[in-house]
């Protein structure tokens, strides 16, 4: 279980997850066929809940703010909304845990990664969604808790 005398940069990104300085390129998740389908189901379903609750309104008389009936109907749609929300949430966090794995197993002796501003990229409303479904924060986190295991020394490079 000997280190290799390499040192690994990683960049992380929005097109892909992760670019290696090996050359080797981890694909965006997000981009994939089954996590696309699920978020247009997701859409759908989310879509229903928000008509019969529009359809379940009660006006009140005195005041002006409106009454939602929970319907069983309703109920159950949110169930399976809350299972494709579980289910995307699985895939994300499987994937980044495979793909961690994958660079912690090449054994380098030091792995450097770049300190994203992911605050202030969420500020931006065109790139806020995918910058969330990314989950930076999770790679980063099980990168540190892998290479430490490992015994590989973890550099968090400055972002200028």
């Amino acid at each position: 279980e000997e280190l290799t005398n390499i040192s690994l940069g990683i960049d992380l990104g929005l097109k892909e997850l992760a670019i290696c300085s090996d050359g080797k390129v981890f694909k965006n998740i997000n981009k994939t066929k089954k996590v696309k389908k699920l978020e247009k189901r997701l859409k759908q379903k989310q879509r229903q809940i928000s008509r019969k609750y529009e359809i379940n309104k009660i006006k009140k008389e005195g005041g002006e703010r409106c009454q939602f009936i929970k319907t069983k109907n309703i109920k159950k749609l949110e169930n399976t909304t809350k299972l494709i929300y579980r289910k995307l949430a699985n895939i994300r966090n499987n994937y980044i845990h495979q793909v961690t794995t994958s660079i912690v197993k090449t054994k380098p002796y030091r792995i450097v990664i770049e300190d994203l501003n992911v605050s202030g990229m969420m500020k931006n409303k065109h790139l806020s969604d995918s910058v969330k479904k990314q989950c930076f924060h999770k790679f980063r986190q099980y990168l540190t808790y892998k290479s430490e295991l490992n015994g590989i020394e973890l550099v968090v490079a400055d972002r200028f």
